[in-house]
């Protein structure tokens, strides 16, 4: 295989890797679970990029039911699936790499709220459509966001923001409304997330693919494999 083809491959899979994690930190950003950085850098060779999520103290969820627990799972497993349908929609096609580790943390999750087979199966299925439907209304977000992913390789929950709302920087990092010199550097930090050559940017399909035919793969087979009780 030639150098230039090489090139073309390793540009692929970094795109589809730059929207697969845009996806988790988008979904992450709509459900308001904040997490540290996104990353499209290997690590170890055990991942092409991942999400740090933030641990809040109050969740427990092998002591605690409550609603807010219970939302938070199901806001878990919704940030696991979003990776695997953002890249799918991106490359037009089921992805191949990255969707094992994320299927088995949505089934590890769903198994510490619920006590039989039948309804952990229940809340993967719900969780894995609303997740389509996220992806679906958040597409320009995670476009935007890959494209930052791309230039910058690491984003911080904060930058995130500011890619998704430019101007909102200065407001997520302090909590008050950004005076003129603070919104200036905001715009200037907005500008360099999003400059990216559009030649290293494969452009999406304008509509969503058609999942229905993969998706029920993917929750039958890995998925449910990944969340069956550990003994």
């Amino acid at each position: 295989m030639s150098k230039f083809l090489i090139d073309e491959e390793n540009k692929r899979q970094l795109a589809a890797t730059a929207y697969h994690e845009a996806g988790h930190a988008v979904a992450a950003w709509h459900l308001r679970v904040k997490f540290k950085y996104v990353t499209i850098t290997p690590i170890d060779g055990s991942s092409l990029g991942h999400l740090l999520h933030k641990h809040a103290k109050w969740f427990n969820p092998e002591v605690d039911s409550s609603d807010r627990v219970i939302l938070r799972v199901q806001n878990r497993i919704i940030g696991n699936f979003a990776g695997q349908i953002a890249e799918a929609m991106f490359c037009g096609r089921p992805p191949r790499f990255g969707m094992h580790s994320d299927n088995e943390g949505a089934g590890d999750m769903a198994s510490r709220v619920c006590s039989s087979q039948k309804t952990r199966n229940a809340l993967l299925r719900y969780c894995w459509c609303a997740t389509e439907d996220l992806v679906v209304a958040d597409w320009r977000a995670i476009k935007a966001v890959a494209r930052a992913l791309l230039r910058h390789q690491t984003l911080k929950y904060a930058e995130v923001v500011e890619v998704i709302m430019p101007g909102s920087a200065a407001l997520v990092e302090k909590g008050v409304r950004a005076n003129g010199a603070r919104a200036n550097q905001s715009s200037m930090r907005t500008t360099e997330l999003l400059a990216i050559d559009p030649r290293n940017v494969h452009t999406p399909p304008e509509r969503p693919i058609d999942t229905e035919g993969w998706n029920q793969d993917a929750t039958s087979d890995s998925v449910s494999k990944a969340f069956r009780r550990r003994r």
